[in-house]
């Protein structure tokens, strides 16, 4: 039996009813996340505590931080019953989930895993857990942040975690290099991730692509897979420098010209007001009028939706379904270093929540509601291709807003506006009937333009 020591006088002892432990804490058997006073804790169990000091005693967490491989660590001064010691961590802004990943930020995402895995190899330490669950996106730099997964190195030949990095890093990435992007991330959020076997029966093919495909499978099943599962005389370090290699070396999708173009959007961004046409510089106006400290950005067509307020020094996330914008949109984000955050979700059937007590997943429309919403070129597409009726587009978007709504209609499109009750609408009622549906949802509802080529331009507010 470990000894429980005495709460040390200096700290603060928080009540057990003041603790809020988060939902996707709770299988970990050596501490648990919490949240108090608007601070991120996490409680150490008592056999684990002296092992976690160390680590922050000589110099070891506060490198890895230092090299941007996990999330901001230190000791609190605070006490929970039942726990030993108090580790408080920064708080990324939004949490995102691996399968709302395009396949350039799950590679990223792996490849933080084998970088943390090799910086704690040299310190005699590993990776207990290896899948992306335990990694966020702060915007474009993704960052590990379960430390309770860091553990003393057992065998100096195996990674106990590597079958784990497959099933949700590594094959899911192999799938998505084959084009199979769509059942890699429906797999993801499954409890096995994708099984060897699938993978195998997925990207075998038949004919000549049988060949091509099955080369580049045996190289990285042999350097991997093998070395691995059938002992290997190389030290554990050798091992994950070749994972690394291989899983840098997979050929992500390109999605051709779509994404030359979104890329090229970006590039251009207006360098002065005389370079803003109409549109762009009513946005600007309207969000240096209101300073929302976040904005999501649910719009579809040109990237500036997202970019331009990203440049403004705004805090962005941004979902759509089409993947060449979410990967051009986190490539510039990247390249750029700004605070953008684009997700693969649909606006029409965004993440739910999974499991008792959201235990597995939280919805969408509760992880990522900000203070503005930003919807240009929305709502016609969502009325024409998915028959949505204004009332329900109104309800997603205010299910996302916070306080503030800035959306497009263009009446041009009048044989595609529809009205509350999702029948046809002719172009002069459209837009009457759209603002009559967010007033259910805002409290106030604005036009602040109108373009000959865009439509009306509406700011809401509850």
């Amino acid at each position: 039996m470990v000894a429980r020591e005495k709460i040390d006088p200096g700290c603060i002892a928080i009540p057990s009813e003041e603790v809020i432990f988060h939902p996707h804490s709770f299988a970990d058997d050596a501490g648990r996340l919490f949240e108090w006073n608007g601070k991120l804790c996490r409680g150490i169990n008592y056999a684990r505590a002296p092992f976690y000091n160390r680590l922050f005693r000589e110099g070891i967490l506060q490198t890895l931080i230092e090299r941007g491989l996990l999330i901001e660590t230190e000791p609190a001064d605070l006490a929970v019953d039942g726990y030993a010691m108090v580790m408080s961590h920064r708080s990324v802004p939004f949490v995102s989930y691996p399968h709302e990943w395009c396949p350039a930020m799950l590679r990223d995402a792996a490849l933080t895993i084998i970088d943390l895995a090799i910086e704690l190899g040299q310190w005699g330490l590993t990776l207990r857990d290896a899948h992306p669950w335990n990694v966020l996106f702060d915007f474009s730099r993704p960052l590990w942040v379960d430390l309770t997964s860091i553990a003393p190195q057992v065998k100096e030949s195996t990674w106990c975690a590597y079958d784990e990095f497959c099933r949700f890093c590594y094959y899911p990435l192999v799938l998505m290099a084959h084009g199979h992007e769509r059942i890699a991330r429906a797999l993801l959020p499954e409890y096995e991730g994708v099984l060897r076997s699938e993978l195998l029966t997925l990207v075998r093919g038949t004919g000549p692509s049988r060949l091509i495909l099955s080369k580049a499978l045996r190289r990285g099943f042999r350097s991997i897979q093998s070395i691995f599962r059938k002992g290997s005389n190389q030290s554990a370090l050798a091992l994950l420098r070749q994972v690394r290699r291989d899983v840098e070396s997979i050929q992500l999708p390109s999605y051709g010209s779509r994404h030359r173009r979104r890329r090229n959007e970006s590039m251009r961004a207006p360098s002065s007001e005389a370079d803003w046409t109409s549109r762009p510089l009513t946005l600007r106006k309207l969000l240096t009028e209101l300073q929302p400290d976040t904005i999501l950005d649910l719009s579809r067509g040109p990237i500036w939706t997202t970019t331009v307020p990203a440049i403004m020094g705004f805090e962005v996330v941004s979902i759509d379904s089409d993947a060449a914008r979410v990967s051009a949109l986190y490539e510039t984000a990247r390249d750029k270093n700004l605070s953008i955050l684009p997700l693969m979700i649909d606006f029409i059937k965004p993440t739910p929540s999974v499991g008792y007590s959201n235990h597995y997943s939280i919805a969408a429309t509760e992880r990522l509601k900000c203070d503005l919403v930003l919807a240009l070129g929305l709502t016609q597409r969502v009325a024409s291709e998915n028959h949505f009726s204004l009332d329900l587009i109104a309800e997603g978007l205010a299910s996302f807003s916070k306080r503030w709504l800035i959306v497009e209609f263009d009446e041009r499109q009048g044989s595609q506006a529809m009205r509350a009750d999702g029948a046809p609408r002719s172009p002069s009622g459209g837009l009457d009937s759209f603002v009559d549906a967010l007033l259910k949802h805002f409290n106030e509802v604005n036009v602040v333009s109108t373009a000959a080529n865009a439509g009306a331009l509406l700011l809401c507010e509850k």
